[in-house]
């Protein structure tokens, strides 16, 4: 087992995160803390999201943990949200909340790719 970790950073009006380990419960809402935190600072602005999952494990029992079904960040002006990730399938059981916000998402394996996306929609990392 690896030891979850997460930081949270904000970069030019893009919400930057990094998680990996074998995520636990106890993590999730320290990270989902902090990621609320740190997007009510660009809220009223034109925000995106860059976030680089690789290495992130997560068990079935944090997938079905009820906040992970309920839990809502606000997601007003965000224009696009971007994962680095190892496989198009990881984050599979969180991708429903940027679904319902209706925010674009894109997944990808090369930092490059992702950067070249945010750049097309005016953000620089």
């Amino acid at each position: 087992m690896t030891q979850p970790t997460y930081t949270v950073e904000l970069k030019n009006n893009i919400v930057v995160a990094k998680i990996s380990g074998d995520w636990n419960i106890h993590a999730d809402i320290g990270y989902l803390t902090l990621l609320d935190e740190t997007i009510s600072r660009v809220r009223n602005d034109r925000w995106a999201l860059f976030a680089d999952l690789r290495g992130w494990r997560v068990s079935e029992e944090v997938i079905n943990f009820k906040h992970n079904r309920i839990i809502q960040l606000a997601r007003k002006n965000q224009q696009i949200e971007c994962w680095l990730v190892d496989d198009i399938d990881q984050g599979k059981h969180i991708q429903h909340h940027i679904d319902n916000a209706g925010v674009p998402l894109h997944k990808f394996n090369h930092r490059e790719d992702a950067e070249k996306l945010l750049i097309e929609n005016e953000f620089y990392l």
